[in-house]
């Protein structure tokens, strides 16, 4: 039902175009006395016209609802792992997917809104905004306990804990329920809401860090000097570690689900809108 709804809302300006030079087709055979060839040919010529209309519409959209109600709606997904239809649950399954999966329609758009319904079936359901690809992009983790912010950067991840940055649930979530989520990514700010029906559980916003992320990889000793730039003492550990940072560009990118080894979760009635 949703699915024709949303068809219909998309293509109304399309479909009350044509209406209307089908109706002027049809007063114009009665009124007028024309031939009927000519009103055979409007009808067809409005037709092809539907077609052309919706065919540059689609090229340029303000906004896309996938169900994830079907097989099908697979089409435009891209990634890595378990991202699948299931047929008892009539939604999506994300799991044993470290790369995650983005839908690829609106891998240019900047600032828009995602609501989708959502189940946790074990540990996690990580939520990707602004993806330029696999490697980039901003998750939000959400577990029963509240949701845990990630950067992803050329592969390497940077989290925060939810009690760090203010985003812990008063009320655990339920592996039995599902919930409703609404994220607004508005320049540097992310709104997030989750909702159970009426019940509120969280509505906060979190700003993305700019700048830059630094990550830490171990580099054997042998390969490094001791003035060599970067270099640290971790812990008072004696290995040594090159810090590495990297510039945060997520200004624009896709949508999509992520759900790493065993964490696995269901998602349905996707829907992303420009703001």
């Amino acid at each position: 039902m949703k699915r024709a709804i949303y068809f219909l809302i998309a293509y109304k300006y399309d479909l009350l175009a044509t209406a209307a030079i089908i109706l002027t087709s049809f007063f114009s055979y009665f009124f007028r006395n024309d031939n009927r060839n000519i009103f055979v040919a409007a009808i067809i010529v409005s037709f092809f016209l539907l077609l052309l209309i919706i065919f540059l519409r689609v090229k340029e959209r303000s906004f896309f609802f996938i169900p994830l109600t079907r097989g099908s709606d697979r089409e435009n997904w891209f990634g890595d792992g378990i991202f699948e239809y299931s047929r008892i649950q009539k939604s999506f399954r994300i799991t044993n997917s470290s790369a995650g999966f983005i839908f690829s329609k609106c891998l240019l758009w900047s600032d828009y809104s995602i609501s989708f319904e959502f189940k946790i079936l074990k540990s996690y359901l990580g939520v990707i905004a602004r993806a330029i690809n696999l490697s980039n992009y901003i998750m939000l983790q959400i577990g029963l306990d509240g949701i845990r912010p990630h950067i992803k950067i050329n592969g390497g991840f940077k989290l925060w804990k939810h009690q760090d940055v203010g985003l812990s649930f008063n009320n655990k979530l339920s592996l039995e329920k599902w919930y409703k989520c609404f994220i607004n990514c508005d320049k540097d700010i992310i709104k997030i809401k989750i909702i159970d029906k009426k019940e509120l559980i969280i509505d906060r916003e979190w700003r993305i860090r700019k700048g830059e992320l630094g990550f830490s990889f171990p580099i054997k000793k042998a390969k490094l000097k001791d003035d060599d730039k970067g270099v640290e003492i971790v812990d008072g550990n004696t290995d040594k570690y090159l810090l590495v940072s990297y510039p945060i560009t997520l200004e624009y990118g896709s949508i999509g689900f992520r759900n790493s080894s065993s964490e696995e979760a269901l998602v349905k009635n996707v829907l992303i809108k420009k703001l």
